[in-house]
This record gives C-alpha cells, sequence and structure tokens, in this order.
C-alpha cells in the first residue's frame, strides 16, 4: 500500500476518481467513499452498457474488438461530465472514468482510443482529480472475475488505467492493495489522506 504526502492544494478536489483491474472492488470503495463523503457516486459506463444487449452481446469476451461499443462509453462518460458541471459540479466519485475507458479501448479498439485521447488530454478538470488506484493478487482477481474475457487482458488494463490516471492527474495519486484492509478501512485511510480542506464540498 503506498500513500503520498498531501501537499496543499490550489484546487480542491471535485473528482475522486477510482481505477484498477476487473474485480479489485472499485465499485464497493467507490461508494464506501461517496457515502463518507457525502457526494454522488458515478458507477462505470461500460459496465452498465456491457449488460444492454443493444451494445454488446452479453456472451462477448471483454478482450474482443469493439469500436462502436467503446465510441458509446466516451459519448456518455463525456455527457455525464456535462450534466454533472452544469449542475455546479460539487465533489463526486466516479469510477474508471477517462483514464479506464482509454485503458480498454487502447487494448481492444486503438483507433477509437485515439481518435478520443485529445478531447481526454484537454478536459479542464484534471487539476481537481484525485486518483485512487487498487490493485490486489492474481487469486483475489481471478475469484471475483463474473465478466467473459482473459484474466491477463483484465490485469493490462487495470495497470494501464492506473498509469493513465497518474500521468493525466497533477495530484499525488493513492495506491491501494485491497487485500491488505477490508474496504471500510481504505475509504476511511483515503478520506483522512486527503483532508477534508482538500475535497470541494465535503461535508
Amino acid at each position: 500500500m503506498r500513500v503520498p504526502a498531501f501537499p496543499a492544494r490550489a484546487v480542491p478536489v471535485r473528482t475522486v476518481v477510482v481505477v484498477g483491474p476487473h474485480g479489485v472492488g472499485k465499485t464497493t470503495l467507490g461508494r464506501l467513499l461517496a457515502e463518507r463523503l457525502g457526494c454522488p457516486f458515478h458507477p462505470e459506463v461500460g459496465e452498465r452498457l456491457a449488460a444492454d444487449p443493444a451494445w454488446r452481446d452479453p456472451g462477448a469476451a471483454a478482450d474482443a474488438p469493439q469500436a462502436a461499443f467503446d465510441r458509446r462509453v466516451f459519448v456518455e462518460e463525456f455527457a455525464r461530465d456535462l450534466a454533472w458541471e452544469a449542475a455546479g459540479g460539487g465533489l463526486r466519485v466516479v469510477e474508471t472514468w477517462h483514464p479506464g475507458n482509454l485503458a480498454y479501448a487502447l487494448r481492444r479498439s486503438p483507433a477509437e482510443a485515439a481518435r478520443w485521447l485529445a478531447a481526454v488530454r484537454e478536459r479542464p478538470a484534471w487539476a481537481g482529480v484525485l486518483p485512487v488506484v487498487l490493485t490486489a493478487s492474481p487469486a483475489v482477481l481471478a475469484r471475483r472475475q463474473h465478466e467473459p474475457g482473459d484474466p491477463a487482458f483484465f490485469a493490462e488494463v487495470g495497470r494501464l488505467a492506473g498509469a493513465l490516471a497518474v500521468a493525466l492527474a497533477p495530484a499525488p495519486a493513492v495506491f491501494l492493495d485491497t487485500g491488505a484492509a477490508p474496504p471500510e478501512t481504505l475509504a476511511a485511510l483515503v478520506c483522512d489522506l486527503a483532508g477534508p480542506a482538500s475535497l470541494a464540498g465535503s461535508r
């Protein structure tokens, strides 16, 4: 478990983004963080779309090429960002978000990833983003996998999502092993590390 010493922030955190491989516990930790912070939780767009047969065959492996699906994920993620900003853009916790979406697309729809990369980089909100990068042992990830696909693909996407989040956000990231402590303990640790003064609109 790696945690940074947080410097004083010129820009308060407005988006806590939780990234990591499939099965690592992003949804569980994200919901707990949002509950502790008293803010909305935005779940993974791709997971919701993957359950819709209009966008993906339910039996299709996650690592299969699927440019139309990845394009739709980017469209809906940006639409949700715009709606959040129009509503005032307070504090939120987001699962996977642009780093994770890019990681998936880079591995299975590289042309689509290239098409959206500039738009993701140019988002003005990165200064207010706190990345929370989750890891777990291969045994834990294998036990939790519930989506068809090669475990190595999911592991690589998780590593790439973490690297992208760290590269895109200027704030120090928090790195957590979800097998090291209960999710409630990890959520409390993230909140304590960031501190209420660094979080926009936290209660």
